[in-house]
């Protein structure tokens, strides 16, 4: 084993770590960290922790749980501040140190997402600017307490770096089939839609009320949504095609379908909202399934009433695993992504659930939160488990 210093590391990026460590070892099967020391080893070894099943089968090659970081660019002061906190933290609960580090890559972002200042950021840094960066971390099984003390410190540290960040124990992987379910409204788009009709109809203040409120968790949300369409009665729908024409994508959508049907995955929407809409957009952009309620429309004009039973929170649950079923798609490679309240459920029933600019009860339930990414976040995620499958020589 060979033991090198942080201070080594602190002037080249993180995504050049792999090159810097091949100038020191022909042979790397394992590269971990502790306590400000990187250690260099041919080979691979299990992270002991306290937690651990003595007895247990785990390849030894895999840690417990994976952090999984993603960011425009990956500087090495953000990732050496971590990794001194997290071995801290480790150490400080009376578990080794060792965090497993696996090799750095790249992961494709959308033009759309791309600011200013990251173009100019990007140049400087010598980053492709169609490009993010991605690290994933292994780390021993984490009680309750000290899951929430890397979350509280993990937090704080994506506020301040402007990075996305990932617990989980298992890594949907894009080198077998799997199917992501999304909702809509302010997830797929950048409107809910209902209130954008609203709008057009004279009704948008009350209406829009109602929906925050329904997002944030605090009505029910089939009572809530029959209570608002009920205000569009009389409504031409003229004004759903006009609403329709000018429904803004979410940044990095086109990109997640396309290397979700690349990798041979299932892509479809679960909605509270209306087909009117998920259907254009499947129509426009080849959505694998869409399921959305329904408006009643006669003579061209809006009953105010939902036809058949309403797309709640535990019919999208339902969707993602009759969706897993129908086209024999293991547990582990499912994949949520939501914002409201009325999507929790189905987070929680993913391998993967990912909340993106959520409201703060999803904020706070959710597994993963994408805060400093639109949908080409999700990208960068399912990246996760190429690196942990790469080698470092």
């Amino acid at each position: 084993m060979t033991q090198l210093t942080e201070t080594l590391f602190s002037n080249t990026s993180p995504i050049a770590w792999q090159q810097l460590l091949s100038l020191q070892s022909t042979q790397i099967k394992q590269v971990t960290y502790c306590q400000g020391q990187f250690n260099i080893s041919a080979q691979a070894r299990l992270i002991s922790d306290s937690y651990a099943d003595s007895d247990s089968d785990s390849d030894s090659e895999h840690a417990h749980h994976y952090l999984t970081l993603i960011g425009r660019t990956l500087t090495a002061d953000a990732v050496l501040n971590l990794l001194s906190a997290l071995s801290q933290l480790q150490v400080s609960a009376q578990l080794s140190g060792d965090i497993i580090i696996y090799p750095p890559a790249h992961y494709p972002i959308s033009d759309e997402s791309i600011s200013d200042k990251f173009l100019s950021d990007s140049t400087l840094s010598g980053t492709a600017p169609n490009q993010g960066e991605i690290i994933v971390l292994g780390l021993p099984t984490l009680s309750d307490e000290l899951h929430q003390q890397f979350d509280n410190t993990l937090s704080s540290w994506s506020n301040d770096y402007h990075i996305d960040y990932a617990i989980s124990q298992t890594l949907p992987s894009l080198n077998e089939p799997g199917v992501v379910l999304m909702d809509m409204d302010s997830t797929t788009i950048q409107i809910e839609c209902i209130d954008e009709i609203a709008k057009l109809a004279g009704v948008g203040e009350q209406v829009a009320a109602v929906t925050a409120r329904a997002m944030n968790g605090e009505l029910d949300f089939a009572e809530s949504l029959r209570s608002r369409v009920a205000t569009l009665t009389n409504c031409p729908e003229t004004v759903l095609t006009q609403v329709a024409d000018a429904m803004p994508l979410m940044p990095g959508l086109e990109l997640l379908i396309a290397t979700l049907h690349q990798a041979n995955w299932k892509v479809a929407i679960a909605s509270g909202g209306f087909t009117y809409f998920a259907k254009r957009l499947q129509d426009d952009l080849g959505f694998d399934a869409v399921y959305a309620n329904e408006l009643e429309i006669i003579d061209g004009t809006l009953t105010g009433n939902v036809i058949g039973s309403i797309v709640d929170a535990q019919v999208k649950a339902d969707t993602l695993q009759a969706l897993a079923l129908v086209h024999n798609i293991a547990p582990q490679q499912t994949v949520a992504i939501g914002d409201g309240a009325n999507d929790l459920i189905m987070l929680k029933s993913a391998a993967l659930g990912v909340a993106i600019h959520a409201k703060p009860i999803v904020q706070q339930q959710a597994q993963v939160a994408l805060n400093h990414h639109d949908l080409e976040g999700l990208v960068g995620l399912l990246q996760a488990a190429t690196c942990v499958e790469a080698s470092w020589t």
